[in-house]
């Protein structure tokens, strides 16, 4: 029915308003939607419905304009979304710490250019934040768009200017991209997820559906009255299965994305039906939906800022943040969303007038990504913790992800004349080296360090990492390596294991072993030491280092940062005077008991515990007034690394 995809449909408004609500509150933590993530499918497929619908019907009607489309998408989605920018950008120079302001700067720049996806999908590294701590992330799914978009209106014109029918090559197009994302998610998860090519088939439903409506094959149109109701219920059914069943270990996308995506198709094309005429009609869902946007774009920086100002230990409880970002949401629509929407200017002018905004502020962004996140604009004190935490991440010696070869070895393994020790582990044991390193140099022995990000060392036994499928196969072949060396040196008397314990303590695949087998840990410890201690070495095994729910760089920053030490007092209890983590504050070591029977009561071996130096009655200690020991919530710096075995002995 040609225009139908145009008319106003206030039951679309109704179903953005179930999609931002689940989105929102998934991230709020709400346990009864474990699945709400499947909120941003919802609206991929909206967006294709409404947009790839108007994109087909002007072209089929020869009237498309590439500079009147993306005129309305402009006003459409940069107002807001760059306000958003400079007000969290204001508020970050004077509260985020200089690593924080970094981050946020550096995915600024992607925001501003339409490519967070990209940047998401291509990480920062081993040390790059967890997820929950990108201020930025939820623009991922704006990048998919407005890539999308970048594209879509070519495949529209190609298809009708060389005869073939649009509908018939869309579905086809959208499910090679759905197949794509199905052999990529064993491959390369974060790919499959962030990446256009495998998220393109959710807007081209939308799309084709709305192109189905608009007549593109024979007998279009509206499904009948009766296939309505079912239609409309079934969708329901499928999205709210996908919210309640869900959760965050799901193989995302994948096959799992047809529920949502299915779901709100089916609703979509059942205008009539109850439920669309109905609840997802009334007022308030329709006002929910029409300031989704600005909802979406503030309820994520909200939340960022209030975990980094320590919100975790204390603070706003989930329901006040989400009706505060709710009031933002209502406010960035009615001040910037609306206003901005409808400012009449010829195209050339409001192009010309948000890529030069764009270019500024992505300018301004990557200025202070450059810049370290100024650190210059607080007191000498945070600029030396600054420089201390961004020392700690530069370690040459170990080996990123990817890596199956010793890391600088020249550098890393220096040979000596008499006897050596090696430190082998993962991104835990680089970060305890200059503890370690002192430690050998106290019993008269030369230092060398084989470590490698997230890889045990736990001779031919690997965790396997869901979105890095081939990492533990590049983990045993380090491993190999490693072991290699360590045969060819004789010298090498002592050999340290150290590492991140508890990521292994759910089981570890054996070197060619089926997919699916795993290993106790305890079993892989006791094998490396039995195979170092037949070579004739000596083992000394070290236990993590205790593991903090709150990031302690940042709260030692926050004490010499005014406005910050002020909000972080509302918000939390803020830590103790002495620095020292209350043991609810530290997350419960489940390896510590496998890693001592491993090691205690075995000849050769000897064990070293970090918080018989680091912890007390009191709880764990981060650092002093005026030094950090900690880099993050899990690796030491230099200072804390010598702190932590500083007493240790390697005869015990």
């Amino acid at each position: 029915m040609a225009g139908s995809a145009a008319d106003y449909r206030p039951d679309i408004d109704g179903l953005r308003a179930v999609a931002v609500i689940a989105v929102v509150f998934y991230h709020a933590g709400i346990a009864a939607i474990p699945g709400g993530f499947v909120g941003v499918d919802v609206f991929f497929v909206i967006s294709g419905y409404l947009i790839g619908g108007q994109i087909y019907r002007e072209a089929r009607a020869g009237r498309f304009s590439f500079a009147d489309f993306y005129t309305r998408r402009v006003r459409r989605i940069l107002p807001a979304l760059y306000a958003m920018l400079l007000v969290v950008l204001a508020i970050g120079l004077f509260i985020l710490t200089p690593e924080e302001l970094r981050q946020f700067a550096r995915e600024a720049v992607a925001a501003a250019l339409g490519l967070s996806n990209v940047l998401y999908y291509l990480g920062g590294g081993y040390f790059a934040p967890a997820a929950e701590y990108n201020p930025l992330l939820m623009t991922w799914s704006l990048g998919i768009e407005e890539q999308f978009y970048l594209l879509f209106p070519f495949v529209v014109l190609g298809l009708l200017r060389f005869r073939i029918p649009v509908l018939p090559a869309l579905v086809a197009l959208s499910v090679l991209s759905f197949a794509g994302s199905l052999w990529l998610i064993g491959r390369d998860p974060n790919a499959a997820f962030y990446l256009l090519p495998t998220r393109a088939w959710e807007l081209g439903l939308g799309a084709a559906l709305a192109i189905w409506e608009l007549g593109g094959r024979p007998g279009a149109g509206r499904l009948p009255a009766g296939v309505q109701q079912v239609s409309a219920a079934v969708g329901l059914a499928l999205i709210a299965a996908a919210l309640v069943f869900y959760d965050k270990s799901f193989s995302f996308p994948g096959v799992f994305v047809l529920l949502p995506t299915l779901g709100t198709a089916l609703l979509i094309a059942a205008p009539g039906s109850m439920l669309n005429a109905g609840p997802l009609s009334l007022g308030v869902a329709t006002f929910i939906g029409r300031i989704s946007y600005s909802w979406y774009l503030w309820h994520w920086p909200l939340f960022y800022l209030n975990r980094v100002l320590g919100g975790e230990q204390g603070g706003p409880a989930p329901a006040v943040l989400i009706v505060l970002s709710l009031g933002l949401g209502i406010l960035s629509w009615r001040l910037i969303e609306q206003p901005f929407r409808h400012w009449q200017a010829p195209p050339r002018r409001v192009l010309g007038a948000y890529a030069a905004a764009g270019l500024a502020l992505a300018g301004v962004s990557l200025a202070l990504y450059l810049a370290g996140g100024w650190p210059g604009r607080f007191s000498p004190m945070v600029r030396e913790l600054a420089e201390t935490a961004r020392q700690s991440r530069e370690n040459p010696c170990l080996a990123p992800y990817g890596a199956t070869e010793l890391q600088n070895p020249s550098a890393c393994l220096p040979a000596v004349g008499g006897s050596r020790l090696v430190l082998f582990g993962d991104s835990h044991a680089s970060a305890l080296a200059p503890g370690i390193r002192r430690l050998a140099e106290r019993s008269g022995l030369g230092f060398g360090e084989m470590t490698k990000s997230s890889c045990h060392p736990l001779l031919g036994f690997a965790v396997e990492a869901a979105q890095r499928p081939r990492h533990w196969q590049e983990c045993i072949a380090y491993q190999q390596a490693a072991l290699a060396y360590i045969e060819r040196h004789p010298e090498i008397r002592t050999v340290v294991l150290t590492g991140f314990w508890s990521t292994a303590s759910d089981g570890l695949r054996a070197a060619g072993a089926e997919p699916g087998t795993t290993v106790a840990l305890e079993k892989a410890l006791v094998a490396t030491a039995e195979r170092l201690l037949s070579m004739g070495r000596r083992v000394v095994v070290v236990q993590d280092v205790p593991l903090l729910r709150f990031d302690p760089y940042a709260r030692m920053v926050g004490q010499f940062i005014p406005a910050r030490a002020a909000l972080a007092r509302w918000l939390a209890d803020g830590g103790t005077a002495d620095h020292v983590a209350a043991f609810r504050n530290v997350i419960p070591d489940t390896s510590a008991a496998v890693v001592a029977g491993a090691a205690k009561g075995r000849e050769g071996v000897s064990l070293i515990d970090p918080r018989d130096a680091l912890c007390d009655a009191a709880g764990c200690r981060y650092g002093t007034e005026t030094a950090l020991y900690y880099v993050d919530f899990q690796h030491l710096t230099p200072q804390g690394a010598v702190v932590a075995v500083g007493s240790a002995r390697l005869d015990r």
